[in-house]
């Protein structure tokens, strides 16, 4: 009676892990498939006469999930390339665990420079499936001017996923925090896409999986037309320069000041 109640439990547990429970095969289809998230360009800014007065650039994240780092990862190497030591590595990834866990993609090193981004792409094999490259647009100023009407991108920290998570923010987004980037940031950020993607042995992304078919596509952000004329605001800028004050624009359709 006991081994045949024993024998009774194990197919039963074989039936609940193979069959009822999802948790297994989830974690297979995590090692087969990977998850990429695209990021959408921001919405373009433009000024009363049709100028582009806030645009967008692409640069690389190097994003890593410490849950795949393991012994054949060249760490050597990627630390060499990114000119850190291996202590500074290790304060990175316990970082990156403590932000988003073990499992979850997070930035180990943001905005990477041309020259950065090109060693990495050539040895990114050494490096996968732990980290990655990913596209991050980023904002680009044709003037040099309005810095405190346009305010900044930053990445979110806890306190603003605490406020604003349930709009669809993750730890590793980039969100307007003042100015128009602040006011209008529902309008500019877009939505994000997916792409997912088959791993060979090595957990390296091969080719889209069943042909893109679960993918969703990046939508950019909505453009906005402000009422600002960016030479004006170049002018007053230049003019206060070094003072204190403040210049009232009487008719900007004609330039008087």
């Amino acid at each position: 009676i006991i081994f045949a109640a024993t024998f009774l439990i194990i197919i039963a547990q074989l039936f609940n892990l193979q069959v009822l429970s999802s948790k297994y095969k989830l974690m297979a289809d995590d090692q087969a498939i990977y998850r990429k998230v695209v990021y959408p360009s921001r919405g373009l800014v433009f000024d009363r006469k049709h100028r582009i007065i806030l645009d967008n650039t692409t640069l690389f994240d190097l994003v890593v999930i410490p849950a795949q780092l393991k012994m054949g990862c060249d760490t050597a190497t990627l630390c060499a390339i990114l000119q850190i030591s291996k202590e500074e590595f290790s304060k990175r990834i316990i970082n990156a665990i403590v932000k988003n866990g073990r499992y979850q993609s997070s930035v180990f090193e943001a905005l990477l420079d041309s020259k950065t981004h090109a060693q990495l792409s050539e040895k990114l094999s050494r490096f996968q499936p732990a980290f990655d490259l990913t596209e991050r647009p980023v904002r680009k100023y044709p003037y040099e001017a309005a810095a405190h009407v346009f305010g900044y991108l930053a990445e979110v920290d806890p306190k603003f996923l605490e406020k604003y998570g349930s709009e669809g923010y993750r730890q590793g987004d980039y969100a307007g925090m003042t100015g128009l980037e602040r006011s209008y940031e529902k309008v500019l950020m877009g939505q994000r896409g997916i792409e997912y993607w088959n791993r060979d042995n090595k957990n390296r992304p091969t080719q889209p999986y069943q042909g893109g078919k679960f993918d969703t596509a990046a939508v950019a952000g909505s453009t906005l037309y402000s009422a600002m004329d960016i030479s004006l605001q170049q002018l007053g800028e230049l003019l206060m320069s070094g003072k204190m004050g403040s210049v009232v624009a009487i008719d900007p359709r004609t330039g008087g000041i």
